[in-house]
């Protein structure tokens, strides 16, 4: 009798395990595709509210690591669209990027409580936030989250965009004349990379060493952004820069 009892609370046990996982449903659209935004293979689990004791808590902190993709009648949801590598609809669901851990977290639309860590693989999933298309790449520092500037990211010059925040642990007072700061997570200047090809570059402060990325292009570049007066800092005139150079390649 014992036994059986034991055979019965350990079903019940492993029962309730995989009811607090999302599955492969969860969410799901009906798309016609194989790929699954909740599929274990591609997502790690690991609920933020069960995070380890080494991690921070950003209730204590100010500021936020997140960058505002809030949508909705008031703009109250952070809402996600995901797309497969040929930029078919796969499925929506809560998503919000972390600038701080450079992790996309996502919760099923039934849940909108526990947010998972989505795994990140190379040139794979598209993830729609708000006015943003992220996608990871595999760079010289790792693989990390890249807010698409350009149209697409299948032609030989992309702009990118790496969003960044870091935390600044507290300061004490070091007197009564100067005030201490708390924890707090700061906002950086975003940085704008192009992804020639397979390869993932960022821009250079000089200008001679921007030109140089071009290779055999570098002239014309050199021209065109005289001629025109632009800017290699400047989003909108590296964005046209980066179009040009593709013409040059038809």
């Amino acid at each position: 009798m014992n036994h059986i009892f034991l055979v019965s609370c350990y079903f019940l046990a492993c029962y309730m395990c995989m009811a607090q996982l999302p599955t492969q449903s969860s969410g799901s659209a009906v798309t016609g595709s194989n790929i699954d935004v909740f599929d274990t293979n591609r997502f790690s689990i690991s609920a933020m509210q069960k995070a380890s004791k080494s991690e921070l808590s950003y209730d204590d902190i100010e500021g936020t690591p997140y960058i505002d993709n809030n949508t909705g009648a008031a703009n109250n949801l952070p809402l996600g669209k995901f797309y497969t590598p040929n930029f078919e609809y796969l499925e929506t669901a809560l998503a919000r990027y972390n600038a701080y851990t450079d992790k996309i977290e996502v919760s099923p639309l039934d849940d909108g409580v526990d947010y998972y860590f989505l795994k990140k693989e190379p040139d794979f999933l598209y993830v729609v936030l708000k006015d943003k298309k992220y996608r990871a790449y595999q760079h010289e520092n790792g693989i990390g989250y890249f807010v698409i500037v350009s149209d697409d990211d299948n032609r030989s010059c992309t702009l990118l965009k790496k969003e960044t925040v870091s935390f600044r642990k507290a300061k004490k007072a070091e007197s009564s004349f100067v005030t201490g700061t708390p924890d707090s997570f700061q906002r950086h200047k975003d940085m704008y990379y192009l992804k020639l090809d397979a390869t993932i570059v960022e821009i250079p402060r000089r200008k001679k060493d921007f030109y140089k990325l071009f290779g055999k292009q570098k002239e014309a570049i050199k021209n065109y952004v005289e001629n025109y007066k632009l800017k290699w800092n400047d989003e909108e005139d590296l964005l046209k820069i980066s179009n040009y150079y593709n013409t040059l390649l038809l």
